[in-house]
């Protein structure tokens, strides 16, 4: 079947070819390249495929790409790509895998469960990419490229509609007019709306996104492209559901929950008799025992309200000798999120009051990001290929992330306040490739770069202030790679190479600051990628090194906070000592008789902790927890994919059925493993699918998670844990014209 192209809608990717495999241009090396003459691992999801399978968000879209996990979070999600990845609140730590949506930088988690709509493909590239990419690549880059304008004359585009259970309804679509050979104009969105899937009504879903793009080609050596893109998200948000096993452990939260509260006394003790009874003795009381997406009262949604623009510029100049771009950009993301993921709805001696109260404390960001990216590529079939480039980002963080209220442990009540203040990246870049002979080339590149950051806090406590406290931190950082590539046959690559990644060091969110050290990952890395039996039959191949340096995690301590001897509980960002992680990975592709696809994937990860030792939870009082030797979160030891397609002509059309199984080993989804619930046993998870194609009409099905089981994307104390949506199924229908 045909894979949709580099500035080609997902309408336009029909499936006239019944046998072999197309090829697939990325520009994974900020170059157009063919994806399997590109010397790193990769996994490319077209847009074709995200539409057909109606993954309606990035998460969707990368849960099955081998070697990446995501971690659900109260805000969005982060991800992992061969173990390398982040929890750590953007606000105060960059994310390890870069996400990039056509071309631009956006660090905030959000942004990975925000609507996909009008895709032409997601490029994963597994590995540190801190040459091309920056500080924020040392786990690898989810590259977005949306669809372009096409310069064509004429009217065409696409509609599509979604129905499904929790009430699921999405619209989307796309018109593209080409004006003329030097002018299009292309307009996307998309509207969706959900229940939650929690019996809470959390993880519900409102959204709408609308993007807008111009190509212009006022001459033939000079491409302009423009683009505005809008997102909207309310709604409750997610929330915490209980962990199984809390029966005859739950030790905290209570006395903040009792059960023989009578609010009909009046000017006496609030309880009974006089004396508090904990709550739940027996652990959390579940509206339907036993159901994973089934909520304790107390626990009520908060709310989100994310809002979000992105406007730039690409222009792309042919020089003869080379293509100048120069890629200006400006984002800002509004996110405001109240929630009670740990105390829940009720306050000491309130009695239950299931409701949004004072426990549930508020937080918005408001973030800008502005960059510009000058790069001039070289053109034509010399020895030489060249790249070089000049990178800057400016970051506001705008509005405080954090103002809230804060309880000490001694039962004072204050303040905490935090300001992000501006941030800037300016970085210089270059690769250079040199062909040996007709078969070997020979890659170096170089990143010299200078980071800085800032923020202020201010906590006041029973009235006392500690003062404004501000760190600012600037760091210079030089990342390489060193590589080779030889042609074994004419679809046959080998490479090797060494790259270097790099992310900066910052400040936990504690009073007074705690900084943190940058990380320094160092890959080594060999890959050979094939295509055999006339295109019929793809399969690649990598095996890796990395040296990692002060690997990244938070954990909750409790911290003096002022001079009065007074504590509170606070997020601690720490490093973890000298780090190795190995793996290998494999990835078959196979179109081998007519209509028929088959897709495997099998990685082996050996991912463990350096030195690390996590201090006393003040939830848990575990003592002092040693990670030294432990597998790293969300580091699966072995996970695999398998993907079957079956197409057969049927009433002048082709009805096809898939199925594909992910398969995965346990891993705990947090570096404080002691907590209950933070292992992920290993599981399976299936998804089915039908659809018809006839000329421009599609009508389909899907039915995700046939196992109907829920997985622990993170976990908190108390018995608390994000968990995966259950068994959905929706009907489709679309029209290409």
């Amino acid at each position: 079947m045909a894979q949709a192209g580099p500035g080609q809608g997902p309408e336009q990717a029909a499936a006239d070819e019944r046998i072999g495999l197309a090829d697939i241009v990325v520009t994974a090396q900020k170059r157009a390249e063919d994806v399997q003459s590109t010397p790193i691992s990769i996994g490319v999801v077209t847009g074709r495929d995200i539409a057909l399978k109606a993954q309606n968000n990035l998460d969707a879209v990368l849960r099955d790409v081998p070697s990446v996990e995501v971690q659900g979070l109260a805000q969005g999600a982060q991800l992992y790509i061969r173990g390398v990845g982040s929890s750590v609140d953007p606000g105060f730590a960059d994310p390890s895998v870069a996400l990039m949506v056509d071309g631009a930088y956006n660090g905030r988690t959000e942004s990975v469960t925000s609507g996909s709509y009008d895709i032409d493909r997601v490029e994963v590239l597994r590995g540190p990419q801190g040459t091309l990419y920056g500080r924020n690549a040392s786990g690898g880059s989810v590259n977005v490229i949306t669809a372009n304008p096409r310069l064509v004359e004429g009217v065409s585009g696409h509609l599509r509609g979604q129905l499904g259970n929790y009430d699921h309804r999405r619209i989307e679509g796309a018109l593209n007019l080409g004006v003329n050979e030097n002018l299009a104009f292309r307009v996307a969105g998309f509207r969706e709306k959900r229940d939650g899937y929690v019996d809470d009504g959390s993880y519900n879903s409102d959204a709408w996104g609308l993007r807008a793009k111009a190509l212009v080609r006022p001459a033939d050596w000079l491409t302009l492209l423009f683009k505005a893109d809008i997102f909207r998200e309310k709604g409750l948000g997610a929330n915490t559901v209980p962990v199984p096993g809390s029966a005859g452990n739950l030790t905290f939260p209570p006395p903040y929950f009792f059960s023989n509260f009578d609010p009909t006394i009046v000017g006496g003790p609030p309880f009974t008799g006089g004396v508090p009874i904990p709550r739940f003795p027996d652990g959390w009381e579940q509206r339907d025992p036993g159901n994973p997406w089934s909520n304790n009262p107390e626990h009520t949604p908060g709310s989100i309200d994310r809002k979000a623009e992105t406007f730039q510029l690409q222009l792309d100049a042919d020089l003869g000798f080379a293509t100048l771009t120069v890629l200006p950009a400006y984002s800002r993301n509004r996110n405001f999120l109240q929630s009670s993921f740990l105390f829940g709805s009720i306050l000491p001696g309130a009695g239950p009051t299931y409701t949004i109260n004072s426990n549930y404390e508020a937080q918005a960001a408001d973030t800008k990001y502005k960059s510009v990216e000058v790069r001039l590529a070289s053109n034509g079939g010399g020895p030489f290929k060249y790249l070089l480039g000049f990178y800057y980002l400016k970051t506001d963080g705008g509005a405080p992330l954090n103002a809230q209220t804060i309880t000490t442990n001694n039962g004072d009540t204050g303040s905490f306040d935090q300001q992000i203040l501006p941030g800037s990246t300016i970085a210089g870049f270059g690769q250079l490739t040199y062909a040996l002979t007709d078969r070997l080339r020979l890659t170096g590149g170089l990143r010299v770069s200078r980071d800085k950051n800032a923020q202020e806090y201010e906590v006041v406590v029973a009235g006392t202030s500690t003062g404004v406290q501000t760190y600012s931190s600037s760091q210079s950082s030089t990342q390489y790679k060193l590589g080779m590539e030889y042609d074994v046959a004419d679809r046959s690559m080998l490479y090797a190479h060494v790259a270097t990644g790099f992310k900066q060091g910052g400040i936990a969110a504690t009073v007074p600051p705690i900084s943190f050290k940058p990380e320094h990952l160092t890959s080594f890395e060999v890959g050979i990628k094939n295509r055999f039996w006339d295109n019929r039959i793809q399969l690649n191949l990598a095996a890796f090194h990395y040296h990692y340096k002060n690997y990244q995690f938070s954990v909750f301590q409790e911290l003096p906070v002022g001079t009065s001897g007074a504590t509170a509980n606070f997020p601690v960002i720490k490093n973890a000592g000298s780090t190795d992680i190995q793996g290998a990975e494999m990835e078959l592709d196979a179109a081998p008789w007519a209509l028929g696809r088959i897709k495997a994937s099998l990685t082996w990860l050996d991912a463990k902790y350096g030195d690390a030792v996590l201090p006393n939870s003040p939830f848990v009082n575990q003592g002092d927890f040693q990670l030294d030797g432990l597998r790293i979160q969300n580091a699966p030891k072995w996970a695999a994919n398998i993907g079957v397609e079956q197409g057969v002509d049927l009433m002048d059309g082709v009805l096809t059925f898939g199925v594909n199984t992910h398969l995965s080993t346990g891993y705990h989804v947090s570096p404080e493993q002691y907590l209950p619930g933070a292992y992920q046993k290993g599981f399976s998870r299936t998804d089915l699918s039908v659809r018809y194609e006839r000329g421009p009409w599609s009508l389909g099905a899907v039915l995700r998670n046939v196992e109907d089981k829920a997985q622990t994307t993170y976990v908190f104390p108390a018995y608390r844990r994000f968990v995966t949506a259950p068994r959905t199924f929706m009907v489709t229908a679309g029209l290409n014209f």
